[in-house]
This record gives C-alpha cells, sequence and structure tokens, in this order.
C-alpha cells in the first residue's frame, strides 16, 4: 500500500479527538491548519485561546521561572503566541502545540520546558524525526536530531528508550534499535566507541525486551548481508528500524542527506521527555510536513 504509514497515522490521531493549536503567523502553517480541518481535526484558533489570558498570567505567576520577573515581563511572555498556546495546553484548553515554522527549536523547547515541565520517569528531552521513504513503504526512527549536543551513555539509553516508544506508537511496528558508531563490536577502539558500547550495556539491563545491537556501523544495521559479514550474533539481522545516533552532529546531517539527496520526508523534529505534547518543525518545513507533525502530536496525546 503506497500509503501505508500516512493513512495510518491519520487514522490512529483522528480518533483521539485532540485539540491542536498552531499558534504562528505563517502560510504554510494557515493552509496545513486547513488541510487538518478538513481530515476533521479539531484546529483551534489562537484569538480564541486570548479569551482566556487572564487564567494563563495567573497560572504565570505560580510558576518558579517567574519567580524574579517583573509584571511587565509576564504580561510581555504570555503575549507571544507560542507561550500562549503552551499555557492553553498546560490549562488544558488545548491538547498539543506545534510550532516552529518561524521560532527557533530553542524557543519551543524552553517555553516548553518552563511551562509544562518534563516527564517524572525521565531526566532529559530529546527528539526524534520519522524519516518516510518516498513510496511511503518504510518508516525509520532517527534520534537525537535535535536537541542533546553529546549525549552521555545514559543520556543514549534515554534516547534510543523514548524512540522506541513512539516507534511503536506510530507505526505498529516492533522497534529494532541500532546504537551507531563508527566501530561494529569493537572493531575500532576509541573513547567515542567505548560511550556507544556503555549506552548499550546499560540498555541491555533496563530494556531487554526491545530487540537492538550495538555498538554498529549503519551498513551492518540495514543490510543482511553486511550484517553476517561483520557480526556472528546480530539480533538486528540487517533490519534496524530505530537509529541512534551517537551526537547531534552525526543526527542532524544523517537526516538531512536522508531527505535531500536520498527523497525522504522528515516529520519532526518530535519532541520526547515532556508532559505534554508540544512538537517542533523544521523552519524549512512543507505544509505536508505540518500536518502529519500535528497528526503526530494529537497521536502523543
Amino acid at each position: 500500500m503506497a500509503n501505508k504509514y500516512k493513512k495510518l497515522i491519520l487514522k490512529k490521531a483522528l480518533l483521539n479527538n485532540a485539540k491542536i493549536v498552531l499558534p504562528e503567523e505563517d502560510s504554510r502553517v494557515k493552509k496545513a491548519g486547513k488541510e487538518l480541518k478538513n481530515m476533521g481535526f479539531d484546529v483551534i484558533e489562537i484569538g480564541s485561546l486570548k479569551k482566556n489570558k487572564n487564567n494563563y498570567l495567573k497560572l504565570a505567576y505560580k510558576k518558579k521561572f517567574t519567580n524574579n520577573w517583573t509584571d511587565k515581563m509576564i504580561k510581555d511572555f504570555i503575549q507571544c503566541p507560542l507561550n500562549l498556546s503552551i499555557f492553553a495546553l498546560e490549562c488544558n484548553d488545548v491538547d498539543c502545540v506545534v510550532a516552529g515554522a518561524k521560532y527557533k527549536t530553542s524557543d519551543v523547547i524552553r517555553s516548553a520546558v518552563r511551562v509544562i515541565g518534563i516527564k517524572k520517569t525521565t531526566k532529559w528531552i530529546s527528539s526524534v524525526f520519522f524519516m518516510l521513504s518516498p513510496d511511503n513503504k518504510n518508516l525509520y526512527t532517527f534520534t537525537d536530531c535535535g536537541v542533546i549536543p553529546e549525549p552521555t551513555s545514559e543520556q543514549l539509553c534515554n534516547i534510543a528508550f523514548e524512540a522506541s516508544k513512539i516507534h511503536k506508537l506510530i507505526s505498529n511496528e516492533e522497534p529494532k534499535v541500532a546504537f551507531l558508531s563508527f566501530s561494529t563490536k569493537g572493531s575500532a577502539n576509541h573513547y567515542k566507541v567505548k560511550k556507544i558500547q556503555d549506552a548499550v550495556k546499560i540498555f541491555s539491563s533496563k530494556h531487554s525486551a526491545i530487540s537492538h545491537d550495538g555498538e554498529i556501523q549503519f551498513d551492518a544495521a540495514v543490510n543482511k548481508f553486511i550484517s553476517n559479514k561483520k557480526i556472528k550474533h546480530s539480533t538486528l539481522k540487517g533490519e534496524a528500524n530505530v537509529f541512534v545516533f551517537p551526537d547531534l552532529d552525526s543526527g542532524n546531517i544523517a537526516y538531512k542527506i536522508t531527505q535531500h539527496l536520498a527523497g525522504y520526508q522528515a516529520l519532526g523534529p518530535i519532541l520526547v521527555g515532556l508532559n505534554k505534547p508540544v512538537n517542533d518543525l523544521s523552519r524549512g518545513c512543507s505544509i505536508d510536513d505540518i500536518v502529519y507533525v500535528s497528526a503526530i502530536a494529537a497521536l502523543q496525546t
């Protein structure tokens, strides 16, 4: 089926009846909002949220990050459409927020952390990109390509676990996690390799039920023949679908190469680890990207 994953995402997301807010003034965002409404999604206009501004102001005064702020600083903060929408999310007036067509990733994350906060079950926010093949028949999860510059072994374990959960949620497929490196099973000796090896050990002890392998080179993770040549007893057998990159440099470069040279659609960055769904967009996003990132946000509710 040519539209396998896109149809699945929309079908599952519509069942949640989520209220989505797209707070940015941008022609792509406006067109995406119309498309979402036509599909049956409940898209909330930012103007309707301004009626509840006094409630959000009261809540803002109670937040830790405003402890040393002046009244003007708090009012100016609420005035920003991004922050207003995230306060609406905190107050359950909407179910998810999608922004980033104009706002920087750092702005979206900072506002979300301040207002929504991070889940108690995790210590960090990370991100995933869902990479959808041109024929829409294959979906891969790349992580972390947008948030943590130089993750520790413990952070890599957490990144992999969060990516595994959302991969299954979106695709209905069991995650097969590859901890990527320039080394495969000790073929190179380097402190960067050691970091990946330690991450795999932690992941194996915490999440042994999830299929995973590492440290592993990309070719061995996706090619059965190469996997058989390089690894005697691989659990992945060249069929990885969740790729954990060793750092932000490699992850960000890889997803953009996959997008611009191989023609894959990059859906994200989808933020994981927050108490409620706030998703980011690449500033070069298309209308279709916004539609599906919004659907994924609805699915996360």
